[in-house]
């Protein structure tokens, strides 16, 4: 083994001669935030959706947050994107976030999903939305956070809140 200093590429361009500008999303910018509350039926089957909020196409996500009490027995959701209803109301990524994310495991207390799923890699983490979805340029367009039901819930929570940090 050796000893190793490493630099990000956020340092690395910092500390360049002549130095290079920083994409202001991933240093000295700043953090906005997107949440949303629903109130779910006890027995919301599966294929419901619950709309949270919405980020634009160039937003890095940094953060995906959940609370939820306990879903008594049963209820699981996916969390991704959607277009929004403007838009089409088409599924973009249904678990980019979190897939069958088990709501009968909580409480969750702002439990991060941002990496749950594997889909949404920390590779991808100083990468803009549009990019993580594999699109050749940027949409211009916004994006609603999704959860989805994928197993029926028996005894849902009370209520669900996500909130997403994100800069753009």
């Amino acid at each position: 083994m050796a000893v190793q200093h490493l630099d990000s590429t956020t340092i690395t361009l910092m500390e360049a001669t002549p130095r290079t500008p920083v994409d202001g999303a991933l240093q000295g910018g700043g953090l906005r935030v997107a949440k949303g509350v629903v109130t779910p039926a006890a027995d919301d089957t599966a294929n419901s959706t619950y709309r949270f909020c919405r980020i634009p196409s160039n937003a890095i996500v940094h953060q995906v947050l959940i609370n939820a009490a306990d879903a008594t027995t049963a209820g699981a959701v996916n969390i991704g994107l959607w277009d929004t209803e403007s838009n089409g109301d088409a599924v973009v990524d249904a678990d980019l976030f979190a897939s069958a994310l088990d709501l009968s495991a909580g409480p969750y207390n702002n439990s991060d999903q941002t990496f749950e799923s594997g889909e949404y890699t920390l590779a991808e983490s100083e990468t803009r939305i549009w990019e993580v979805l594999g699109l050749s340029e940027d949409s211009h367009k916004e994006y609603d956070v999704v959860a989805q039901v994928s197993t029926t819930f028996n005894g849902g929570p009370t209520a669900i809140q996500l909130t997403v940090y994100y800069s753009v």
